[in-house]
């Protein structure tokens, strides 16, 4: 081998059997059943802030937001909820 050959010799890193193990099926399951409980507290800790009857957009058509012109949009606009 030429010294730029030593120089630039690829080593493979080593791989430790501890982290490189896959997860089996069962943890897979806890991991997901935790995932789907935050997401459920998550929500239920929103619907609580918002008033009953109270909807995301207010009454506003969100299609004519995007796709509508300016005046329309501006309509549509005046519709939404203040955030703050």
């Amino acid at each position: 081998m030429g010294r730029s050959a030593k120089l630039h010799k690829r080593v493979k890193p080593k791989i430790n059997s501890a982290t490189s193990s896959q997860p089996t099926p069962a943890q897979i399951q806890v991991q997901a059943a935790k995932k789907k409980a935050t997401v459920k507290e998550k929500t239920a800790k929103n619907a609580s802030m918002r008033k009953e009857g109270d909807r995301v957009l207010g009454g506003a058509d969100y299609v004519s937001l995007l796709m509508g012109g300016r005046k329309k949009a501006r309509e549509e606009g005046a519709k939404l909820p203040q955030g703050g």
